[in-house]
């Protein structure tokens, strides 16, 4: 079955829409609007005291430092 809905498109043209509604804004007040938005969002209330650790790195898999 194909969908006739896009989503690649769709995201992208959100994401410009995004960039231009926070055309002005300063990285602190982006966090700050996110924040406000998610406040009464009842998935991210249930979410957000949910830690994912890093990976450890080993030192085989580690990159390579310059010399």
């Amino acid at each position: 079955m194909k969908s006739k809905f896009d989503t690649v498109a769709w995201m992208r043209n959100r994401r410009e829409e995004i960039d231009r509604e926070d055309a002005g804004l300063s990285w602190d007040e982006k966090s700050r609007k996110t924040l406000e938005l998610l406040a009464n969002d009842p998935l991210w209330n249930r979410l957000k005291h949910r830690v994912v650790r890093t990976p450890q790195v080993s030192e085989a898999s580690a990159p390579v430092k310059p010399r």
